[in-house]
């Protein structure tokens, strides 16, 4: 393996990291829209779901804006992505 690919493995390693980090920060801010009572905090889903929202948006324009894909190949592979549920509706299940 030359150094180039070696450089390149570490640094997808470190983004699996990162991304695993991010994932448990996720399940913990789920956790945080619960009410003592088990119930949901309408507002505090709301504002995840949002601040999701905008995640994601900003992740589709970087990837576009630096040529990773285009708007059309996001798209497609979002809808792929949706039927892995064997449902073409719009949601993925949690995990």
């Amino acid at each position: 393996m030359g150094l180039i690919n070696w450089i390149f493995d570490i640094y997808q390693h470190s983004q699996i990291d990162k991304a695993k980090d991010e994932a448990a920060a996720a399940r913990a801010e789920i956790a945080r829209v619960r009410t003592s009572g088990g119930g949901v905090d309408s507002a505090r889903l709301e504002r995840a779901l949002e601040e999701l929202a905008l995640a994601t948006k900003t992740v589709q324009r970087l990837m576009v804006e630096k040529g990773v894909c285009s708007s059309d190949e996001f798209s497609r592979k979002l809808r792929e992505v949706d039927r892995e549920d064997g449902r073409e509706d719009g949601r993925a299940p949690i995990l």
